[in-house]
């Protein structure tokens, strides 16, 4: 059973915490689900995926248990246990959709973790922006909080579309439209916002030539690194490519200001006529719910937590890719290749520096 702990969790203090979640695994592949890495380039990214898979039965009380699993990293791939992820994905699925309790429990999980690591976050870009090394004891606190907010991804395979639009229908006079608005809210994803801070810089760029460095200064803070997916994030976030970003842009809108403007008044009025018809659609939901005593609790969580699910894929990239912008940082301050580097080489790094140690 989900417990009541709310207390945000560490459970990498240590170098020998760290190493619980690196070390080696025998694994027998027949008995294992196989991930394809295509995507991910360095190691470090391939050592927080493995972390954060460790970490799934913890994070929502299933397990004091790590998940087996473990990356090839010259191959490639992911291995992890067949019938221990099927048995922990079973079981989280049974309390979501039929115990309140847990529901709201997990609900306020996504809401502490988040909280942290944007904390934890801030406290790490704080001192490397001040030109000093973080302590080993914030670097470990930082990949145990991102890790922590990236294994709630889980909650995707035990609360599926097709479970939701199930359990859906059992709402009176449910139909198609309400549906939708159930299973997909009417909110800007993270790529309409980014590519609408880039219109933003793209008006001040056109109109305001003085206060260009300062606005793609900001941008290149809050949004500069969400180009990509790894470490290789250090290739985008540059002011030759937000430059030729804005070019780029430029010669799509014909060089018009007008154009931009009309193209963000589209993006406000969209939403707008979105809300509204998600409101509407949604308080025809509720007043039907209403109507299931029975149910009531439990259907209004189910749609917090769907909710809840959605929101944190966009938010889970943030938080990975502001972690890899803040690595390079780290192997730049240590004068180390970001993509030959791992978790443990960075905390190695950090420990030297802390004790004067130049390499």
């Amino acid at each position: 059973m989900i417990t009541e702990r709310l207390r945000v969790r560490q459970f990498i203090r240590t170098d020998q915490d760290l190493n619980a979640y690196l070390a080696p695994l025998s694994l027998q592949k027949d008995e294992c689900v196989v991930f394809a890495l295509e995507e991910f380039h360095s190691r470090l990214a391939m050592e927080m995926l493995q972390t954060r898979m460790r970490k799934q039965g913890q994070m929502f009380d299933l397990s004091g248990e790590l998940v087996p699993c473990m990356v090839l990293f010259s191959d490639g791939m992911l291995w992890a246990n067949r019938s221990v992820l099927q048995a922990l994905n079973t079981r989280l699925s049974e309390q979501i959709l039929q115990d309140p309790i847990a529901q709201i429990m997990v609900m306020r999980t996504f809401l502490t973790e988040f909280t942290n690591v944007l904390a934890v976050s801030e406290e790490f870009e704080r001192t490397l922006e001040r030109g000093m090394a973080p302590a080993p004891e914030s670097y470990l606190q930082y990949v145990d909080a991102v890790t922590n907010y990236q294994s709630l991804d889980a909650l995707k395979f035990a609360l599926k579309i097709e479970d939701v639009r199930r359990l859906f229908d059992q709402v009176p006079g449910m139909n198609a439209d309400w549906c939708e608005a159930l299973v997909r809210p009417a909110q800007e994803s993270l790529f309409t916002r980014l590519y609408r801070r880039q219109l933003e810089l793209l008006l001040v760029w056109m109109t305001s030539p003085d206060g260009y460095a300062d606005a793609r200064a900001d941008y290149r803070r809050q949004w500069g690194f969400l180009e990509t997916e790894d470490l290789d994030c250090a290739d985008f976030d540059t002011d030759v490519f937000v430059d030729s970003k804005m070019k780029e842009l430029a010669e799509r809108y014909d060089g018009d200001p007008e154009n931009v403007q009309e193209q963000l008044q589209h993006f406000d009025d969209s939403l707008a006529v979105a809300g509204q018809i998600h409101q509407g659609r949604m308080n025809c939901v509720l007043h039907a719910i209403d109507s299931m005593p029975m149910e009531r609790i439990r259907m209004y969580n189910l749609l917090r937590l769907w909710s809840t699910l959605l929101q944190h894929q966009d938010m889970n990239r943030l938080v990975k890719m502001r972690f890899f912008r803040n690595m390079h940082r780290v192997c730049q301050y240590g004068a180390v290749p970001p993509n030959e580097v791992g978790l443990q080489d960075l905390l190695l790094l950090l420990t030297e520096k802390s004790s004067g140690i130049d390499r």
